[in-house]
């Protein structure tokens, strides 16, 4: 039995061993089945403290449901993540061989992403094995397999038969970067109050933003003008017209006129449209329809042209004249300094506004016209709304709700397509026949065939759509294509609808509220009965970790320890293989030498487990601080010493319950009840961190701190009666302790089980705690002694008492403590628990008085504890009676000041 806790060696070999003894797979279809997914970590790269956070969570209920007797369907799984991997590799390619996607052809680039996959696959399941993870790997699924890839073609197919599904061409948002479009949600808008400069992928130097130019159009035939305000002079060669309020005054004479536009050279019209802020700048604003979804809408009611002025790029097409092939932002600079040649520029000044940023790529979203696939939304997620309010689906925690109804009840058609090579490809096919284009959609190539045959003839050319599926199309039908949909499989009989969603707060939108609706639509179900939300992982100072700030932690780091030198090495290997910029690196180099000066303390899995589940975790933000999971590790430490004490103290003495268990026995009993009963309804309504604050309070302070000090006396007594109680009671809470920490910390649990079965007849004959059942309240319930925990809270805050008051003296002076107290009651008590007071302040000159029967020494100090008792210390030595008398009268004025 080694002498002290050590992560690297209990945490070796105990997944081999609950592998090797098929724990994880589930042994029946019972309904009362604990049925989860494991949110699919993308292939992009490894896993970061979020991840580990998400797995935590589910384990720790999927170990307590097995324990309970319940089955268990945990289902691991990758996400192909279609814009972050294609990104991910390309920069791979440029930084590692120089070239660009453009270089290869689409099936060469295609295979690249596969053996990345492969690699990435390895990693991230030594991770998720690392933690603890009990997964049915006998389940795992990619998002891009054959399987899959049938079941997202499934669902396409059927949401197309039901008009859910069209193709529109409209504004959507794009990314210039990406050179894709991208869906509502994942468009970021950055509010910025004045003037600010930001990064932007593609430009060397930062793009400013917050300010609003006003620009002035001559009126024809007039030497009037109008002055228009505007955010986007680059865009100024798609103006198509001025427009007005109809009922501002200010430019009613206007309307119906036209102003000199000078860069494109022409004159263009003064409408007017209601969709006009007055307030906004002058009231007058440009109409650029291309890019903008107001300037689109007062286009058509007006039937103005469109004219484009950004390509897919970000570059001016020709529509921009001399500016062409101009980068959009460089293009701004250039404009202004012409309209200020030719006197048109008024003035430039600070503005708030929204700047909507790509999710993905941190690049400034443009808004182009473009041909996309749109699936409709509105009723299913009329739906959505009706399962939670109908109380059929629970959120927790219920803050979420109002978000949901909110955003559901304004929800826009989901843009789905995306101009990626890495993806499901839609399956949709065209064909040409003469200027129209005619698409059909069906599960396979020959299908589609045979239907373009019939309606034109043989000799038709058919096309399969370039496009892919939004990677989160695929991730929604999750839930029930993991289980064989759309094939009627006995697994999805059986398991499906899932019991529980757990996952982050932040996709809530992205993810859960899609794998309703389609779940819904397209089994008649819901999908789990109940979400759980997550905030956002931030450090120990509440900020969110990014690899901008630099304040990443990996838990492999956390797990197994890292130098300053190993940290430093990984983030030029991630640089080395374009998984982080050159900005980036310095600001991860920066951070980890001001986080983690002396390097990432080697703490192990189950202490980084406790310390992700010790906030709650439905707060919004979770703070993660490593100080407190270097605490977590003592904490592992202090079970495992408390484990050895009572394996050397007690191996060799009878262990049968006593016909009569000491006070002392009964109050840990009825402490040990409570905690089971506290950690059970803990973890039935998602409070893991009442569960670990519960147990710790039980462990550490109760039972080790106290209660083993306490029974040191009986057991070196020759009292067999003490002696047999106390036995009983030391190994009866250790052996439950045990299984009741397994779901928390499985390997230490697992590790000092399985040692002391050996030993202790009591404990169970079991390879594993998965093998054992959980403590459950209703077997401890005839323990509990409410008077007692009472009466021995109360004793407790007495030696809490007595220790503060006797800390920070000479320990080498002889003294003595006197409890005087008041009541008869208290006196006689505290004789009965002398030997406990002794122990536990580690003072063993003490002795009891009733009031009327003490006669104060004139050499001693004293210390009220309120109004029936007091301390009274006294000793020989002067110098130590002054040092005691200045520390009680601090610590006298520190309890008025609180």
């Amino acid at each position: 039995f080694p002498i002290s806790f050590k992560p690297k060696n209990v945490e070796y070999d105990w997944y081999n061993t609950w592998e090797k003894n098929n724990y994880f797979s589930v042994k029946s279809r019972n309904k009362d089945a604990l049925k989860m997914l494991l949110p699919p970590p993308n292939i992009t790269g490894t896993l970061h403290l979020g991840h580990a956070l998400t797995t935590t969570i589910q384990d720790i209920l999927a170990r307590w449901c097995r324990m309970r007797g319940h089955p268990v369907v945990w289902i691991p799984g990758l996400d192909h993540a279609g814009i972050a991997t294609q990104m991910m590799i390309e920069k791979y390619l440029f930084k590692t061989k120089g070239i660009t996607k453009s270089d290869l052809e689409r099936e060469q680039f295609l295979s690249v992403v596969w053996e990345w996959k492969e690699q990435k696959e390895t990693g991230i399941k030594s991770q998720l094995k690392a933690l603890g993870a009990s997964l049915d790997w006998s389940r795992e699924y990619f998002t891009m397999s054959k399987n899959h890839n049938n079941a997202v073609i499934e669902a396409f197919v059927a949401l197309n038969d039901r008009n859910l599904l069209y193709r529109k061409k409209d504004l959507i948002n794009w990314s210039t970067s990406l050179r894709s479009a991208i869906s509502d949600i994942e468009v970021e808008h950055l509010f910025i109050s004045e003037k600010t400069a930001l990064e932007v992928p593609g430009y060397k130097k930062r793009v400013t933003f917050g300010e609003i130019a006003y620009i002035a159009y001559p009126i024809k035939d007039s030497n009037d003008e109008i002055v228009v305000a505007t955010t986007r002079p680059e865009s100024l060669f798609g103006d198509v017209a001025i427009v007005v309020h109809p009922d501002d005054e200010r430019y009613a004479k206007y309307i119906g006129q036209k102003v000199w536009h000078t860069l494109r050279q022409t004159y263009i019209p003064i409408v007017a449209d209601s969709l006009v802020d007055k307030n906004f700048g002058t009231g007058a604003v440009k109409v650029t329809p291309a890019h903008d979804h107001i300037d689109y809408t007062i286009a058509t009611n007006h039937q103005l042209d469109i004219i484009e002025v950004f390509d897919e790029c970000g570059n001016i097409t020709d529509a921009g004249k001399q500016f062409k092939g101009l980068p959009r932002f460089i293009a701004r600079e250039k404009v202004l300094n012409e309209l200020s040649n030719r006197g048109l520029l008024k003035r430039v000044c600070d503005h708030q506004m929204s700047v909507p940023r790509c999710s993905r790529s941190q690049d400034i979203v443009e808004y182009l016209l473009r041909e996309q696939w749109f699936i409709k939304c509105k009723s299913m997620a009329e739906k959505a709304v009706d399962v939670v309010k109908d109380g059929h689906l629970r959120i927790i925690p219920a803050m979420h709700e109002q978000l949901w109804y909110d955003w559901l009840k304004n929800i826009r058609d989901w843009c789905i397509s995306r101009q990626l090579w890495w993806g499901h490809r839609i399956p949709a096919y065209y064909i040409t026949v003469g200027d129209k284009t005619e698409w059909i959609i069906s599960r396979t190539e020959n299908d589609a065939r045979l239907i373009a045959e019939n309606m034109y003839g043989r000799d038709v050319k058919l096309h399969q759509d370039q496009d892919v599926l939004d990677t989160w199309f695929s991730s929604a039908i999750l839930p029930f294509a993991v289980l064989g949909w759309p094939r009627e499989t006995q697994d999805l009989k059986s398991y499906y609808p899932l019991t529980l969603m757990e996952t982050g707060s932040d996709i809530l939108f992205f993810w859960v509220a899609r794998m309703v609706m389609l779940g819904l639509e397209l089994t008649n179900r819901l999908p789990f009965s109940e979400v759980l939300l997550h905030g956002i992982l931030c450090d120990a100072y509440g900020k969110k970790m990014s690899k901008t700030i630099g304040n990443v932690i990996s838990p492999e780091n956390v797990i197994n320890g890292a130098t300053v030198q190993d940290l430093s090495t990984q983030m030029k290997e991630s640089y080395n293989s374009g998984t982080l910029s050159k900005t980036e690196l310095q600001r991860m180099l920066s951070g980890n030498k001001k986080i983690f000066p002396n390097g990432i303390p080697e703490c192990g899995a189950d202490a980084l487990r406790m310390t992700l589940c010790s906030h709650d975790v439905k707060n919004r933000k979770i703070n993660f601080d490593l100080m407190e999971c270097q605490t977590n590790k003592f904490f592992c430490n202090k079970i495992w010493q408390a484990s050895r004490y009572i394996l050397m103290t007690t191996a060799k003495k009878d262990c049968q319950e006593p016909k009569c268990i000491i006070l002392i026995d009964r109050w840990i009993l009825s402490q040990l009840s409570l905690v089971v009963n506290t950690v059970n309804n803990a973890f039935l309504e998602r409070d893991f961190h009442t569960a670990i604050a519960s147990i710790k309070s039980f462990l550490h302070y109760k039972f080790c701190d106290f209660y083993l000090e306490a029974t040191k006396w009986g057991l070196k007594s020759e009292n067999t009666d003490i002696i047999k109680s106390h036995t009983y009671c030391l190994r009866t809470c250790l052996e439950v302790s045990l299984r009741l920490i397994a779901p928390i910390t499985p390997f230490v649990a697992d590790d000092l089980y399985t040692r002391l079965s050996d030993k202790f007849s009591e404990f169970l004959s079991v390879p594993s705690l998965m093998e054992a059942p959980y403590p459950m309240p209703e077997q401890f319930s005839k323990w509990r002694d409410d008077t007692l925990d009472e009466r021995i809270q109360e004793l407790l805050e007495l030696i809490l008492e007595i220790r503060s008051v006797m800390a920070n003296v000479n320990k080498m002076v002889k003294k003595e403590v006197h409890i005087v107290t008041n009541d008869s009651e208290d006196f006689d008590f505290y004789n009965k628990v002398i030997n406990l007071i002794k122990g536990g302040s580690k003072i063993f000159d003490i002795n009891i008085f009733l009031e009327n029967n003490y006669s104060k020494d004139e050499n001693s100090v004293y210390y009220s504890l309120g109004p029936d008792c007091a301390l009274f210390i006294t000793a020989q030595d002067s110098s130590f009676l002054e040092q005691m008398r200045q520390n009680l009268d601090e610590k006298c004025r520190k309890k008025k000041r609180i």
